[in-house]
């Protein structure tokens, strides 16, 4: 099977934006971001369905809600932008009630008015298996792309990984406490990741599938290596923590809250502790 990379690579030849000038970043990143003429507006969208990104006797509807809210509002965040507005699209069993589509939307307006982000619309429909989509817009100057990295810039993080893949491993062992509430509604720093973009960071990206993923994702559009350094304990295949990764030169003011795990080097892919990474952390689509 092809794996997820070669699958976005094909979409990406299908919808070519080439030529479009008011699209300044397309396909590939945490969002696109289109020119308007009162200014730029990021786009981003996430979908979660059951049995897949969620389960129901793990989590509530509220927790899901606003999970699925922080996954397209931490993309915004990643690019440099403010999020402004949601739609949102659920496709829920026939029997869904009144008092659970009500509990649902809490969650999602809850983790919204952190950003003050507000829903506008959407829509809903029927299916035997619950799904629920995001799409959010915000307003952005100058986008943080990953492929800003440059020789020589630190590695940073936001936090470190890890919670929300222990949650995980302890909900399917059949424990539900505080440790696995990170999995159920992750907390995210979203003032992070807007010190990282004052202090003028090269490259930033939202850590979702697992550091190792996006380690290689500003690796290969970059067109560099990465060294990770670093005596911390790190979860790097763990993913949905929704912390933040970036790079930035070192004469730079460092950003409150970072946590320096390695340097921007010459070459190619990802080497921790002088050992090539093999993974490349969590995918949909494995090749």
């Amino acid at each position: 099977m092809a794996s997820e990379f070669e699958l976005i690579a094909a979409l990406k030849a299908v919808f070519d934006s080439t030529g479009d000038e008011q699209i300044l970043v397309g396909i590939g990143d945490d969002a696109a971001v289109v020119a308007q003429p009162k200014g730029k507006v990021a786009m981003t969208t996430d979908m979660a369905v059951e049995g897949v990104h969620f389960n129901r006797q793990w989590s509530s509807l509220f927790e899901i809600g606003a999970k699925v809210t922080a996954a397209n509002l931490a993309d915004i965040f990643a690019m440099g932008g403010k999020p402004q507005y949601l739609l949102v699209a659920a496709a829920l069993p026939n029997n869904f009630s009144v008092e659970e589509i009500t509990e649902l939307a809490q969650g999602i307006m809850d983790e919204a008015k952190k950003v003050g982000a507000v829903v506008i619309g959407g829509d809903l429909t029927v299916s035997t298996v619950m799904t629920l989509s995001i799409a959010a817009y915000g307003s952005i100057k100058d986008p943080i792309l990953r492929s800003g990295a440059k020789v020589g810039d630190l590695v940073i993080i936001s936090d470190l990984p890890g919670k929300s893949a222990l949650g995980l491993s302890l909900l399917k062992a059949g424990i539900k406490d505080e440790r696995t509430s990170e999995h159920r509604r992750p907390t995210v720093n979203y003032a992070a990741a807007q010190d990282f973009a004052l202090a003028g960071v090269s490259a930033m990206c939202d850590i979702s599938d697992s550091l190792i993923s996006e380690l290689w994702h500003i690796s290969r559009a970059s067109g560099l290596g990465i060294e990770i350094t670093t005596e911390e304990e790190i979860d790097f295949d763990g993913g949905e923590d929704h912390i933040f990764l970036a790079t930035i030169s070192p004469h730079l003011p460092f950003p409150r809250q970072a946590i320096e795990i390695g340097r921007v080097v010459l070459g190619k892919g990802v080497r921790i502790n002088g050992s090539p990474a093999v993974h490349r952390g969590f995918t949909h689509f494995p090749e």
